[in-house]
């Protein structure tokens, strides 16, 4: 089952199951305007008391403050029930946004969508 979200042509979200793991694959750019359908998403699967998410923003090309915000109000929901958020594939100038906030500390960053599931099936 997939679904799609689509902003102005500004994001795509599609959400799969993998191995029944929630994916989220996530492209274009996660600003101010973007970041609450995201936030919708995300919100959506922890409300199904989805423990583990997968986030592939390997098509993500730009990642501004509200969607950092977003990420992380996500992972401290997800953290609170023993769960996790997993980023997989950034792009080098989005995977520079968490490492200049810091933000990495605290998110498992994953080279691929496939390493980040397999990390949760060990």
């Amino acid at each position: 089952m997939e679904t799609l979200y689509h902003v102005m042509s500004k994001m795509e979200i599609i959400h799969s199951l993998i191995e029944d793991i929630p994916v989220l694959f996530v492209s274009g750019k996660i600003d101010a305007v973007t970041s609450k359908d995201l936030e919708t998403a995300l919100i959506g699967l922890i409300d199904q008391n989805k423990k583990f998410l997968v986030i592939d923003m390997e098509k993500v090309e730009f990642l501004s403050s509200s969607g950092l915000r977003v990420l992380m109000a996500s992972l401290n929901k997800l953290k609170s029930r023993d769960g996790d958020l997993l980023l997989a594939a950034l792009q080098p100038f989005v995977k520079d946004v968490f490492f200049m906030t810091g933000a990495n500390r605290f998110f498992p960053i994953h080279a691929s969508r496939a390493e980040a599931i397999k990390s949760l099936q060990a």
